[in-house]
């Protein structure tokens, strides 16, 4: 349960999070997530999520079509970054839902 509520906690990062330059890699996403001091990775840390889940959860969001905008302000921390509708659309795909999904429940 408490790797769903981290999970709505990082989309919610996502549409309240800034940019860089080009897509960011899947393994700079997965540090990210697994930095305590990044608020996406605050989101889980307190989940008790595997480093196996967040890897997964860094391919599911490099792979998804959320800007590289939106990638990098999870990269960066930016929790001033405003996503688009783009964006928020690419969030309630339900193929992304289904792929995080996995990641979660294995």
């Amino acid at each position: 349960m408490k790797k769903i509520v981290a999970l709505f906690t990082l989309l919610a990062v996502l549409t309240a999070c800034g940019g860089g330059d080009g897509r960011p890699s899947t393994d700079d996403i997965a540090k990210a997530l697994k930095d305590k001091d990044n608020p996406a990775g605050a989101a889980f840390g307190t989940s008790g999520a595997s480093d196996e889940i967040l890897d997964c959860v860094a391919k599911a969001l490099h792979d998804s079509d959320l800007s590289d905008d939106a990638l990098n302000a999870i990269v960066d921390g930016d929790e001033k970054f405003d996503g688009d509708e783009d964006d928020t659309k690419a969030m309630s795909d339900p193929d992304f839902a289904a792929d995080i999904a996995k990641c979660i429940t294995g």
